[in-house]
């Protein structure tokens, strides 16, 4: 999945805007969040940034965790989706 896809796909998901998708995926760049420590620290750039709890923080983890997931997995069950 390429950042426009997962702006998208946050944005169907969270229904948000786009300038707030586009927010969230900053945080998401400017930290790589796999691993305990840099998880913590993600959430906390959520709640910085975008001004929001830590409940909420550790939700949109969640969340943007779980979307990229999918994408993984969707790209190794059908690797030549999408390609003409």
């Amino acid at each position: 999945m390429n950042k426009t896809g997962f702006i998208k796909e946050l944005m169907k998901e969270l229904n948000c805007s786009e300038e707030y998708a586009r927010r969230v995926n900053d945080v998401l760049e400017d930290n790589f969040f796999i691993g305990r420590k840099n998880t913590e620290k993600t959430i906390d750039d959520f709640m910085n940034r975008l001004e929001i709890s830590h409940e909420e923080a550790d939700k949109l983890f969640n969340k943007c965790r779980d979307i990229i997931t999918n994408a993984i997995k969707d790209k190794i069950k059908h690797p030549f989706k999408g390609k003409d």
